[in-house]
């Protein structure tokens, strides 16, 4: 619940915090509004004050440059119309009419789950029409105000027509929330300044409004430390004894597929199945009741109805088991229930838990890859855990963990990165999320982060759910802020689970990607041209060779072929009766110093239309490992397969996956996702950097 402020209150609270405000009088008459006027003895501007009317202007609430002699007229005629149209009117604030400039919006608010979050932007009446502003979650530092400012078309403006400005309106971005401002310091909930006029001699709001706080609901939760984080969830990411609470011999049940699970992936800690009805599930002697549990057990899978979950945990609580994962669903909430119980609780509504390290798996063990790797991945859905564990084992893709946590009653997502970040076995990170509960939390701790961060957020069309009860809180109910949030903490926002998949990918063999210069080299104009363009998006480049590359290429030059960057040649030009050329093609573009990563493409439909089916198979075979096994260096490569949907050519993609693995090469269906894996890629180097900058 929030009340909102008066203007004048508004403005003497921002003058307080240092912000450039036009002085405001409260006149709750028209003789009043009068008074005020003649005493500032030049025009003014008149603006209602009504508990229940937010944008004064679309409501005929603002009268401008209004000489002292029409006040009292003016204001007693805008006063009668609005208490005719049903308005609660308090009165109106006059003030100095301001010369007319830029207009810009400066605000801020407690955004639900975010937190303290500011904005900047193109303001005036216009303001969501234009589109045209940026988020930062509290508190922001000058860099990132400056940041803010240039991130927005209208900040580029003053920084070219009214650069000794800019210093000011960073300052007032501080002024509300930096460290010392007043979103911070205040009991507000939100606050706008809209229009901030931007001049060449000064910058001042000449309109404010802004709402108590009067609950502290919003205030963002403390940033997870680490180390604590991964002190305290060790036990249910890495187990090494497990107890399953609703262990079954019916094999429909989760407590019976819990239990088969760990047996068949062959885990190799103290498995102890607990079952009133059964001496044994899948071979292992069972416990009887929770009660007869060994302390400290480290992790409880419980699977059982709804309404004994409660009873459950106190009972593991009780044995001082350390972690319990949840699959039950429908649940009541979980998390005071187990408040300072030193039992931490990931779920309700899972399907389980992954990890290679300590052969865990939440599907069938022949869908699992039994190989640890440094992958992780945190996942809210069930489906999208399972989906990814599947299609990461025919991707090749190693991970140290995937969760599925459900609806993180207890242990929070925000934690869940902290483990990450402490965690030795991970080298990224991606989740999926649903909600916004933690975003503050999340990514204010991404901020800090030192490895990558990947995010497919589920619900971006409600990202804030502000009220909107001023244009910041209307426009925070955006997908924008969320957007903004991410790209601020440096954490990849991707659209779908494919944009996962394939940057997880690529985060198997390439760890960083140093440069943004690109090499494309295929069979094919047009996907020249497009991933050109694709490249082009994340501000990536088809560098030109050098003269020296030129010469190595020139050897390969036929009809209809571009020895260019990009290179378009033919498949009837990439080899003859001595074999294929691809892997000395790849050779001598990666020994040239301006290329950073090199990107190849093979059309397998085309080697079909010039060859029957035995000999087309061998031939993809030929020219795929002449690509993936070429001398490069410390070059990253990818290679991409495009498959014309005949079983034939998905068959060829399916058997080459584990060859290009094996080679260190990622391999992806299309120019275009290979591309943007580079771009995204590419962008979390540079991030990492900046973030290495911050710190040293």
């Amino acid at each position: 619940m929030s009340t909102r402020l008066r203007e004048d209150t508004v403005r003497d609270l921002a003058i307080r915090y240092g912000v450039a405000a036009n002085a405001v009088t409260f006149a709750p008459t028209a003789e009043e509004a009068d008074r005020v006027a003649r005493a500032i003895g030049r025009p003014v501007a008149i603006k209602l004050v009504a508990d229940d009317v937010v944008h004064k202007s679309k409501a005929g609430g603002v009268l401008l440059a209004v000489e002292p002699h029409e006040v009292y007229a003016r204001t007693h005629k805008l006063l009668s119309q609005q208490r005719a149209n049903g308005a609660l009117v308090r009165g109106v604030t006059v003030e100095a009419m301001v010369d007319s400039g830029i207009e810009a919006v400066v605000g801020g608010l407690r955004a639900p789950g975010f937190g303290p979050v500011v904005m900047f932007g193109h303001g005036g009446v216009d303001i969501e029409t234009l589109d045209d502003v940026t988020f930062a979650l509290a508190p922001i530092d000058p860099t990132q105000a400056r940041r803010m400012i240039s991130d927005t078309r209208l900040g580029r403006i003053i920084e070219k027509r009214f650069p000794e400005r800019v210093d000011d309106v960073v300052a007032m971005l501080m002024a509300i929330g930096g460290p010392g401002g007043m979103l911070l310091g205040e009991a507000i909930t939100e606050i706008d300044f809209n229009p901030v006029v931007v001049t060449a001699e000064r910058i001042v709001a000449v309109d404010a409004r802004a709402s108590a706080l009067e609950t502290t609901d919003e205030r963002a939760g403390d940033v997870p430390d680490s180390k604590v984080a991964y002190e305290a969830l060790r036990p249910a990411i890495y187990p090494r004894s497990i107890a399953v609470v609703g262990a079954s011999a019916d094999e429909r049940k989760m407590g019976y597929r819990a239990v088969r699970g760990l047996v068949d992936f062959g885990y190799p800690g103290r498995l102890l199945p607990v079952s009133a009805k059964n001496d044994s599930v899948c071979g292992v002697p069972t416990v009887a009741s929770v009660t007869e549990l060994p302390r400290g057990v480290d992790r409880a899978v419980v699977a059982v109805p709804a309404s004994a979950v409660p009873a459950t945990l106190r009972a593991l609580a009780d044995q001082g088991t350390r972690s319990a994962h949840v699959y039950t669903a429908d649940t009541d909430p979980l998390d005071e229930l187990v408040a300072g119980t030193g039992l931490r609780v990931l779920g309700p509504n899972c399907i389980g838990h992954y990890t290679a390290h300590e052969r865990i798996t939440m599907i069938g063990t022949a869908a699992s890859n039994s190989t640890p790797g440094h992958l992780a991945v945190v996942s809210q859905s069930g489906t999208y855990a399972g989906d990814v564990l599947r299609r990461g084992t025919e991707l090749g893709l190693r991970f140290s963990f995937v969760s599925s946590v459900g609806n993180c009653d207890d242990v929070t997502p925000a934690e869940l990165l902290a483990f990450c970040e402490a965690d030795p076995r991970t080298h990224a990170a991606a989740f999926y999320l649903e909600d916004d509960r933690w975003a503050g939390q999340f990514f204010r701790l991404a901020r800090t982060m030192t490895k990558p961060i990947v995010l497919f957020k589920g619900g971006r069309t409600a990202a804030g759910g502000a009220a909107a009860a001023s244009h910041t809180g209307a426009l925070a109910s955006d997908p924008q802020l969320l957007e903004d949030a991410a790209r601020q903490a440096g954490v990849l926002l991707v659209d779908d689970l494919d944009e996962l998949m394939d940057i997880l990918t690529l985060l198997q063999f390439v760890p960083s990607l140093d440069g943004d210069n690109l090499a494309l080299v295929g069979s094919g104009g047009g996907v020249a041209v497009v991933g050109s363009d694709r490249a082009d998006r994340w501000g990536m480049r088809m560098a030109p060779f050098s003269e020296t590359t030129r010469g190595r290429l020139r050897v390969f030059e036929a009809p209809g072929t571009s020895l260019s960057n990009p290179v378009d040649i033919p498949v009837w030009s990439m080899f003859d009766e001595t074999g294929s050329f691809t892997g000395a093609m790849i050779s001598a573009i990666a020994e040239d110093e301006s290329i950073d990563a090199i990107c190849a493409f093979l059309d397998l439909g085309t080697v079909f239309d010039i060859k029957a089916a035995e000999p087309g198979r061998k031939l993809v075979w030929a020219l795929a490992e002449g690509f993936v096994n070429a001398e490069r260096g410390q070059t990253p490569l990818v290679l991409v397969l495009r498959s014309g949907f005949d079983s034939n050519q998905d068959d060829l993609v399916r058997q080459l996956r584990p060859v290009a693995a094996a080679a260190g090469v990622a391999m992806f269906d299309s120019a275009d996702r290979a591309i943007d894996a580079l771009g995204g890629l590419r962008w979390l180097t540079r991030r990492g950097k900046r973030a290495q900058g911050s710190r040293s």
